[in-house]
């Protein structure tokens, strides 16, 4: 007996919502909501994705997905799908950063600097020259006194021009101040404090290497639910004054986390857990 998809059909009734009215609030096919109401879990794109899309359900109804599933957890499939743990562990991806672009970042810097070191020496030059073609019978003394009175002036714009560049850079550094630290991890569960975040933040999950499927809710209400497929992302903006982003990933050897411009690890004790679900507290 389909206990599970009956409770589920019964709490969605009792909420008034109709198969396409549930659809646009999860953004799960009516395909494979029917399916589940029906226990015909075949149907689905994967048997990992059953167990997320029973709890999406379930939330969305005013029901308890996490202690559903408890509850229920020898009548729908488990996320441990040999097959698929294969396949997607060959896919796997791994980035590095690339000395050239780190030469490059370090030249940027530094080009400033050597650009007003260059204009200096090249304006002493021109002015010396000057001097000696048009004084060339003129008094050395003089000659000597004005290019001392030039070099000062030129020592003086440099060190003003280096004062600039060091205060912007200075000020760059300071408006550089998040920090992602991770607290806890349980094996499939990871937590991360985030801070120095002072307006809304951004959140990219992309899909390499298979298709995911994705959930993210802030301060306990669903902002974003969907399939992602290989190759696309999933670009979600987090309210203002949120203080926990939940995450939650059925496909995590093939999903990245991004937030606010940082990528964002995997604990060591999840790589081998399929889905992941990750929470960001704003500090």
């Amino acid at each position: 007996m389909n206990e599970i998809g009956e409770k589920l059909k019964e709490a969605r009734k009792a909420k008034g919502y109709t198969l396409d009215d549930l659809q646009q609030m999860t953004k799960i096919q009516k395909r494979y909501l029917i399916a589940i109401e029906e226990g015909n879990y075949d149907v689905m794109p994967g048997k990992f994705y059953a167990r997320a899309f029973i709890k999406q359900y379930a939330d969305t109804v005013g029901l308890n997905g996490d202690q559903l599933l408890e509850e229920y957890t020898d009548a729908v499939p488990h996320t441990h799908d040999e097959e698929y743990v294969e396949k997607v562990s060959t896919d796997q991806t791994r980035s590095g950063k690339n000395p050239e672009n780190i030469f490059l970042t370090k030249a940027q810097d530094y080009l400033p600097t050597i650009l007003i070191g260059i204009l200096a020496v090249a304006i002493v030059a021109a002015i010396y020259f000057a001097v000696i073609k048009t004084n060339n019978q003129g008094d050395e003394d003089m000659i000597t006194k004005e290019s001392e009175e030039i070099s000062v002036s030129s020592a003086e714009s440099i060190s003003s021009e280096e004062s600039v560049a060091e205060s912007s850079e200075s000020q760059e550094s300071e408006e550089e101040t998040q920090g992602i630290e991770m607290q806890s991890s349980t094996g499939s569960t990871t937590t991360y404090s985030v801070t120095g975040v002072s307006e809304g933040s951004s959140l990219t999950l992309t899909a390499s290497g298979g298709d995911s499927w994705i959930s993210v809710e802030a301060d306990g209400t669903t902002i974003d639910a969907q399939l992602i497929t290989d190759g696309s992302n999933l670009e979600s903006e987090v309210p203002e004054g949120t203080s926990s982003l939940v995450v939650i990933i059925g496909n995590a050897p093939a999903t990245k986390v991004n937030l606010n411009g940082e990528d964002i690890p995997y604990a060591p004790e999840a790589e081998n857990s399929v889905r992941q679900e990750i929470e960001f507290q704003f500090e």
